[in-house]
């Protein structure tokens, strides 16, 4: 277990509070969020016509466009108490170096995967994973309490529309959302539409009082990067399937390509991992696909679990080997099908 726990210990701290802070008169006044942008860029689709037909080639080039070096700030900030005596807490900022791979592109699917690597020792921490479909006939819905359902897709709203769904550090799946790819404007930007998700990360260990966030998310690119911004709202849910409103919060994360920083170690990691993981996601579909309802346990950002799958990474980069059995048998322990 050489380095995991202060590893997971890191994936809580990427959204690590910090202190509120006033301002009065003639006192320093808070930065903006957004980043200052490069003086030229060249869009990903800019070369192509505005026809309807070139929609998807340029959504297909939009996404690929979040792959890269980056550097990431995260910021949250509960926006309005939306439930009587709910006091707000304190903004949220961390941020890193991460590494986006594209480990998968065949036309109408594309997945995008994300590697921490941080500090002057490059300590490589496997992140988020989101993956992409065109027109898709399913999708994965969070219900609460760890569990999730798939969904077909009307014909009219898949019809143009990509499917983004987001995977755990150990690619459990987390929350999908479906939304068309806007190109108007100068900018090119994709929306969800609302949807569940569980506890983030940064608040699973800390909050008690709420169960789920109802998000719409945003990816737009920029001229230095790409912008994630999340639409949030904490939801306290009932044994009864009720759900009531605590807070509203704003997410603004964003993604700034950088070259002063050296990511060879995450993509050493991925050279020795890829395929262990690449079994990991097939056990994590198989289960998916064979049980249109699952919960997981502990809820999808549960450490116990996490922890055990990093330690057979560990192996495999070490050197060592993990069978399929080995991976099958700890995924099925902490899933209920049907449930």
């Amino acid at each position: 277990m050489r380095h995991l726990l202060p590893l997971i210990a890191t994936l809580a701290l990427l959204g690590g509070c910090a202190g509120t802070a006033t301002y009065r008169d003639g006192a320093a006044q808070p930065k903006p969020l957004a980043r200052t942008a490069p003086a030229t860029y060249e869009r990903p689709c800019a070369d192509l016509p505005a026809e309807q037909w070139t929609a998807r080639e340029c959504d297909r080039r939009s996404i690929l466009a979040m792959a890269g070096e980056f550097r990431v700030r995260f910021a949250f900030d509960e926006t309005a108490a939306l439930d009587a005596g709910y006091e707000p807490h304190a903004a949220q900022r961390s941020g890193g170096t991460e590494l986006v791979e594209v480990i998968a592109d065949t036309g109408d699917f594309i997945s995008l995967q994300h590697i921490l690597v941080m500090g002057d020792e490059h300590v490589v921490v496997k992140h988020w994973r989101q993956d992409w479909r065109w027109q898709p006939a399913e999708v994965l819905r969070y219900r609460g309490h760890g569990r999730f359902e798939t969904v077909s897709v009307p014909a009219e709203n898949a019809r143009g529309a990509w499917s983004q769904t987001v995977y755990e550090v150990d690619d459990a799946p987390r929350y999908a959302g479906i939304g068309r790819w806007s190109h108007a404007d100068g900018v090119d930007a994709w929306e969800s539409d609302r949807s569940w998700r569980p506890l983030p990360r940064r608040e699973y260990t800390k909050r008690t009082d709420y169960h789920a966030l109802e998000v719409v998310n945003r990816h737009t690119l920029t001229p230095a990067g790409w912008v994630h911004e999340q639409d949030n709202t904490k939801l306290a849910l009932g044994a009864d399937g009720s759900a009531r409103a605590l807070a509203r919060e704003r997410g603004i994360n964003h993604y700034t390509r950088i070259d002063d920083y050296d990511f060879d170690a995450g993509r050493e990691y991925w050279k020795r991992t890829s395929a262990f993981w690449s079994e990991v996601r097939a056990e994590w579909q198989r289960v998916l696909a064979a049980h249109p309802v699952v919960t997981i346990r502990p809820e999808p950002n549960g450490e116990p679990r996490i922890e055990r799958i990093f330690e057979l990474a560990e192996r495999v980069r070490d050197g060592g080997t993990v069978g399929t059995d080995e991976i099958r048998t700890l995924i099925e322990g902490h899933v209920d099908a049907g449930a």
